[in-house]
């Protein structure tokens, strides 16, 4: 079919293509061992077992925080910032008073800012994670207390 009668430009194309193929398949497996090893676990949108708590742990270093109805039917959501350590397998939450301060104002009134940042603070500290399947389990590195989420 290709170069007909030509051994030799047979030999040369399918080294070319054999080439080709080799390269691609070692380019796409290092594209999924790195992002194996980058990629951030807890990346998600997580709901806790006990509670309406959910919280959605975005890539870059920020989690959003959410309360679907806690606060006098009024839906808030605040953002908090985070940070990541697999080795240790820590976990831990920062308040952004700013951040609390746009939720205060998104909510019309609905939420007080005493009370939001009150809720906030007891989710503020560090934890150590486990995942199984799709279950978090973030245990207070402080006091030993565990919440479980599951994964949506």
């Amino acid at each position: 079919m290709f170069a007909k009668n030509d051994e030799k430009k047979r030999n040369q194309l399918w080294g070319t293509v054999v080439s080709v193929s080799t390269i691609l398949i070692i380019i796409i497996a290092a594209f999924f061992i790195i992002k194996l090893f980058t990629s951030n676990p807890l990346e998600g949108r997580w709901i806790h077992e006990d509670s309406n708590l959910v919280m959605i742990i975005k890539s870059n270093g920020t989690t959003v925080i959410e309360w679907p109805g806690e606060f006098e039917d009024a839906d808030v959501a605040v953002e908090m910032k985070y940070s990541l350590d697999k080795e240790m397998k820590t976990f831990s939450l920062h308040t952004d008073e700013a951040a609390v301060e746009k939720a205060v104002e998104a909510s019309d009134g609905e939420v007080t800012a005493e009370g939001l940042t009150s809720a906030v603070n007891t989710l503020e500290g560090a934890y150590s994670y486990n995942m199984e399947q799709n279950q978090l389990t973030l245990t207070d590195m402080e006091y030993g207390e565990q919440m479980i989420f599951d994964k949506e």
